[in-house]
C-alpha cells in the first residue's frame, strides 16, 4: 500500500511538472507594426502649357489666334477720290507710294493669313519698290501681273508671291471703277492656291515697340505730298485717338470704303527716301531703300525719326538711329514719298 502511494505521488507530481512546464513556455509576441503592403508609386500629370501666340507685330494687340504668323500683302490701286475699293480698310499696316505719272498704290498687310478679309480689291501689278518692302517684311505678296521691273525683282529677291487668286468682283464691275480696276482677291482662292507657300515666318524682331510718346511738334493734321499731283492726308480725330485718312489733300472728303469702314491708323509715319527711275521705263519709278529720315505723328504729336531696309528686315527708330522707334498700339500708315518732297510735307 505504502508503494503504491509512493508511485501514485511520484506520477502525480511529475505530471505536475510537465503541465507547468508547458504552462511557462513563452508565446510569441504580437507585432505592433502594421503589415507591409506593397504600394505604387502616385503619378501627378501636368498638362502641357498652352502654346503662347505673340503679339501682332504690326499693330502690338493679342489678337493672334494661329500659329500663322507669317505677313500677307496685297498690292491695291488708290488713284483716284472716286475709285471703289473693298475691305481695305481691315488691313494691319499699310504702306502707300507712288508708282507712275503721280498714281499710288498701297501695299496693305495683315499679320497672318487667317486675318485677310473674304475679298479686298481692287489687286494691280507689282511694282518693284513693294517687292523690296514685302520681301524686308517676308510677306506673302499678292498681285496681278507687274511690270517688267517688278516682275524680275520678285525673282531676284526669291519673294514667295500669288498672282492667280482673284475673280471680277461684281461690284467693283458695276461700279464708276475702270476696267483694270475690277478684280479682287478672295480669301477662298488664296487659301485653295497657298499650296507649299510656308505661312510661318522665324523672322521674329520687332518692327515697332509699343508704348506712345509724346512728340515736340503738334500733330492734328498731317499733309504729305506723295508725289508731285497727290497729296496724302489725314486728320485726328478727339473721340477715337485715331487718324482718319483723306482721299487725297485735306479738302477732300475721309476715305471710307464701299463695304463701309474708314480708313485709320494710331501711327502716320512719313519714310523719305530717294525716287530713282524704273530699270526699263522712264514714266515709272523706283525707291532706293537703304536708310534714311522720316516723321512719326502719334496721338495728336510729331517727332522726327530714321529708318533702315537690309536683308535681313525694315527697321524704324527714335532720331538716334538706334532705339526702336515707339509706336502707340494699333494700325501704322506709312507714307513712302521721295525725300526731294520732303519740305512739302507739312504736319501742324
Amino acid at each position: 500500500m505504502k508503494h503504491t502511494f509512493i508511485r501514485l505521488f511520484a506520477g502525480a507530481l511529475a505530471l505536475c511538472l510537465l503541465v507547468g512546464a508547458a504552462g511557462c513556455k513563452k508565446e510569441p509576441e504580437e507585432s505592433s507594426a502594421p503589415p507591409t503592403t506593397t504600394t505604387k508609386p502616385t503619378t501627378t500629370t501636368t498638362a502641357a502649357p498652352e502654346e503662347k501666340l505673340p503679339l501682332n507685330p504690326f499693330t502690338g494687340k493679342n489678337d493672334i489666334e494661329t500659329a500663322n504668323n507669317r505677313p500677307i500683302g496685297f498690292m491695291v490701286t488708290d488713284e483716284t477720290a472716286t475709285l471703289t475699293q473693298l475691305n481695305l480698310e481691315h488691313a494691319d499696316m499699310y504702306i502707300e507710294a507712288e508708282t507712275e505719272a503721280g498714281i499710288p498704290r498701297v501695299l496693305a498687310l495683315f499679320s497672318s493669313i487667317d486675318r485677310i478679309p473674304d475679298v479686298i480689291g481692287p489687286i494691280r501689278s507689282a511694282r518693284p519698290h513693294f517687292v523690296k518692302l514685302a520681301k524686308a517684311l517676308d510677306a506673302i505678296y499678292c498681285h496681278i501681273g507687274g511690270s517688267r521691273s517688278g516682275l524680275e525683282m520678285i525673282k531676284e529677291l526669291g519673294v514667295n508671291d500669288m498672282a492667280a487668286a482673284y475673280e471680277i468682283n461684281e461690284i467693283l464691275k458695276n461700279s464708276a471703277n475702270f476696267s483694270w480696276n475690277r478684280s479682287a482677291f478672295t480669301k477662298e482662292k488664296v487659301l485653295a492656291q497657298v499650296g507649299n507657300i510656308p505661312t510661318t515666318t522665324d523672322k521674329t524682331y520687332s518692327l515697332f515697340t509699343f508704348g506712345a510718346k509724346e512728340g515736340s511738334m503738334p500733330a492734328a493734321t498731317v499733309n504729305v505730298q506723295l508725289s508731285e499731283s497727290y497729296h496724302m492726308a489725314f486728320t485726328y480725330n478727339e473721340e477715337t485717338g485715331l487718324y482718319e485718312k483723306h482721299r487725297n489733300s485735306l479738302s477732300s472728303p475721309v476715305h471710307v470704303t464701299y463695304t463701309g469702314g474708314t480708313v485709320t491708323a494710331s501711327n502716320i509715319i512719313v519714310m523719305y527716301a530717294k525716287r530713282i527711275p524704273d530699270r526699263y521705263d522712264s514714266y515709272r519709278y523706283d525707291f532706293e531703300l537703304t536708310e534714311g529720315t522720316g516723321v512719326l505723328a502719334c496721338g495728336k504729336t510729331a517727332r522726327n525719326i530714321t529708318w533702315k531696309m537690309t536683308d535681313n528686315g525694315l527697321f524704324f527708330y527714335e532720331e538716334d538711329g538706334k532705339t526702336t522707334l515707339s509706336v502707340a498700339e494699333g494700325k501704322t500708315y506709312v507714307c513712302l514719298t521721295n525725300s526731294a518732297l520732303a519740305s512739302k510735307t507739312v504736319i501742324s
